[in-house]
């Protein structure tokens, strides 16, 4: 079977498939050890004293499943039309709700010559892991009181070794269905807690539900002139995953007013997610006709490709047919790949067909290869029998 492994956003953007949704939640967990306790606390305790005295090599899992918001999908599986396997990497987040994911586990690995925990992953209990071939310990369905007060413990942990799993700890507290997740995070990056997990928690904040109050919030840090450039970039990527249309202005505002070009560059992709297609376009075009910034045009570009419509569309054939730059034509052909396929590849054929630049004709050439569609494979057969 053929293997390969995208982050979940790409493969939602490139194709159309279907969740694998086969249950094995079930049968999984039947292989774990089961721990008891009669708090978390302590079946956690019950399960390091179980696993020090069975676990074979000294290492060993310690988890437990909490209640996953709705509507999100991680660590998950598709299965193309030809029995292709694509798995998401592990750590992107999906926000559309067919492919959501409600049965989340908080895997910890501990290691007995350390004595501690040296690691830390969401896992999806309906995909079959192999656990590194080491045993896992059980604790069953957790509560949210109890499991978000557990992982805020990881984050205030001290311990040089906790960074990892401070980071994998404050994922898991964005996926949790509980309306005090937000404050959570938000009182986490208030405080004084270390680098990176600080910046970490401000990305996490991102995919947190919509709030306004988490908006005004990001873009105080992004505002900040104070904070150091990590978090500022972290709360511009948090704040474009939001879509609503009330938050258009506020991107543009920031893309006209900051000075960093990497946090000019994350506007410009907030922007391109925004729910106000017509009004993201607008000004997006703006910006590629305006902007003296080669780079922030592309990007500008870029973002136009991930925008349905014809006013986008438009921009798109309009700078492959009289922008002078060949960079910008060529990043005008990755945006129109970007597209629906049976939109994006007519023209991507068009283009390998009639453009006067070589440069360009290739890039639509290279990208048409990409697709598998069979009017990319009859252009290849008619080109190479010349």
């Amino acid at each position: 079977m053929n293997m390969r492994v995208r982050t979940a956003f790409s493969i939602l953007i490139a194709f159309g498939f279907t969740l694998c949704v086969v249950d094995r939640a079930f049968a999984q967990s039947k292989s774990f050890t089961p721990v008891e306790g009669s708090s978390l606390k302590a079946k956690i305790d019950n399960a390091v004293a179980a696993g020090r005295a069975n676990a074979p090599g000294g290492r060993f899992w310690v988890a437990y499943q909490f209640e996953a918001r709705p509507g999100v999908a991680v660590d998950f599986e598709i299965v193309d039309g030809n029995g292709g396997l694509y798995i998401s990497d592990g750590t992107s987040v999906s926000f559309d709700s067919r492919y959501e994911t409600r049965e989340l586990g908080l895997f910890l690995l501990f290691e007995t010559q350390r004595d501690l925990f040296t690691r830390a992953e969401v896992y999806n209990l309906k995909r079959t892991h192999e656990f590194s071939g080491y045993p896992v310990y059980w604790a069953g369905r957790v509560g949210n009181e109890e499991s978000l007060s557990y992982l805020k413990t990881i984050i205030d942990s001290t311990a040089p070794e906790t960074t990892r799993l401070a980071d994998r700890a404050a994922f898991a507290i964005a996926l949790h269905d509980d309306a005090q997740v937000e404050s959570i995070l938000t009182n986490l990056i208030r405080r004084p807690i270390a680098e990176p997990i600080r910046s970490r928690a401000i990305f996490w904040l991102g995919y947190t539900p919509e709030s306004l109050a988490k908006n005004t919030f990001l873009t105080e840090i992004i505002r900040n002139d104070r904070e150091w450039s990590e978090p500022r970039q972290q709360a511009m990527s948090a704040l474009g995953m939001s879509r609503t249309a009330a938050n258009l202005p506020t991107l543009e505002n920031l893309y006209e007013t900051m000075t960093s070009r990497d946090l000019r560059r994350g506007a410009l992709s907030g922007i391109a997610r925004n729910d106000n297609h017509d009004g993201a376009a607008t000004y997006l075009i703006h910006i590629v006709s305006g902007e003296k910034d080669l780079e922030l045009r592309k990007s500008a570009i870029s973002g136009l490709g991930r925008i349905p419509g014809e006013k986008s569309l438009g921009a798109l054939t309009n700078t492959l047919d009289s922008d002078p730059d060949v960079e910008m034509q060529k990043q005008a052909v990755r945006a129109i790949a970007r597209r629906a396929r049976d939109e994006a590849v007519p023209l991507l054929i068009r283009i390998a067909r009639t453009h006067p630049k070589v440069p360009v004709r290739k890039q639509a050439i290279q990208l048409l290869g990409q697709t598998g569609d069979e009017r990319a494979v009859a252009l290849f057969t008619e080109l190479l029998a010349k």
